[in-house]
């Protein structure tokens, strides 16, 4: 058993809607116009949630010019492009969004972990524990959600905004120097142009490794919201590079700490992007510990010396069978499976 799971239907139907929105700011090839008009025929709903994305993300010009593509059926419907295209010209960008609500309700009961929060402007994705999710956005940016996260995504003209409410990301930012891509997390701002980074929240610091690139690192107060203004970075700012991990406190008696990382740790800790758990030394109690990340299964280590040896494997995320039994197996611990939501860990004999 594995937490890598296949998207299902709608979540699918959701970032081939992202890659179409991204493809149109470079306009359609030929072929791509056909393979357009083949997918809005695929599914009544593609034509829906094509138009309700490019309202979101400002996108209407580019849709509007791919009017002819749309099935000749749908075309007289109210939620046509020139019927979408002509109420969004018409209003503020907050009246189009109060406009758009029923369609956005409509968008998020078709996308269970997806929706559009239409009075703070944001995307919503959230993986449930054990689930792992691959997001498109509309700048050929993509990110990888981990187990158990809630991120909100927000675009605009001049930033680009992502807010990692809980768990766990790694992003490969697409080159953009007019429109920083930041990363809000605990009210710290990572940001960057170009780069690759991972981003882990914990109720003590805020986790953050660089892959490629350079990020600035800032801060909000705590009353301040993310807007344009505030996700301003002074060059001054911490500066975190390729090969180096960050550890940034939520409180102030703490000081944030970069320090270098070596490429074999790097591959270990982000390992949960292929579906894996790498161990090399840590202890049973920390192993377990991020082993919990993935399985609503509670580990308890009935012995405290127990907790203290070190163990070293790779393990597939959220394969709690495999697991227990390499335990047994590879490291003489005695599994006790008390129920289907609690393992005790003892010394054998």
């Amino acid at each position: 058993m594995t937490n890598v799971h296949s998207l299902n239907t709608d979540e699918v139907m959701f970032d081939q809607a992202s890659l179409w929105i991204a493809k149109m700011d470079r306009s359609l090839s030929k072929q791509e116009c056909q393979e357009f008009r083949a997918w809005l025929l695929e599914d009544a709903q593609h034509q829906k949630l094509i138009i309700e994305m490019a309202s979101m993300w400002d996108k209407m010009d580019s849709l509007e010019n791919l009017a002819d593509l749309f099935p000749e059926a749908n075309k007289k419907s109210t939620t046509s492009v020139e019927n979408i295209k002509a109420e969004h010209k018409s209003k503020p960008w907050g009246l189009a969004l109060a406009a758009s609500v029923v369609l956005a309700v409509l968008v998020g009961l078709l996308t269970n972990n997806h929706f559009f929060n239409a009075e703070q402007e944001f995307v919503r994705y959230e993986t449930v524990v054990g689930e792992s999710s691959t997001i498109y956005l509309p700048d050929n940016s993509k990110v990888l959600l981990n187990t158990n996260s809630i991120l909100l995504v927000r675009y605009t003209d001049d930033f680009r905004l992502l807010k990692l409410q809980r768990g766990e990301l790694y992003v490969e930012v697409a080159h953009d120097k007019s429109r920083p891509l930041s990363v809000v997390a605990n009210h710290k701002i990572i940001q960057a142009v170009g780069t690759a980074f991972s981003v882990q929240v914990s109720d003590l610091d805020i986790e953050l490794i660089v892959t490629d690139g350079k990020v600035l690192i800032g801060g909000l107060a705590k009353k301040q919201s993310a807007n344009e203004k505030t996700l301003t970075i002074p060059k001054t700012g911490l500066a975190v590079s390729k090969g180096e991990i960050a550890s940034l406190s939520v409180t102030k008696n703490v000081a944030d700490s970069v320090v270098a990382i070596d490429p074999k740790s790097i591959k270990q800790s982000l390992s949960w992007r292929q579906g894996n758990l790498v161990f090399n030394g840590e202890t049973l109690a920390q192993a377990m510990a991020e082993v919990s990340r993935y399985t609503s299964v509670k580990f308890e280590i009935a012995d405290e010396e127990l907790k203290d040896m070190k163990i070293a494997g790779r393990f597939k995320t959220g394969d709690v069978k495999g697991l227990i039994g390499a335990l047994n197996n590879n490291f003489n611990i005695k599994i006790d499976r008390v129920n289907k939501s609690l393992v005790v860990l003892r010394k054998q004999g």
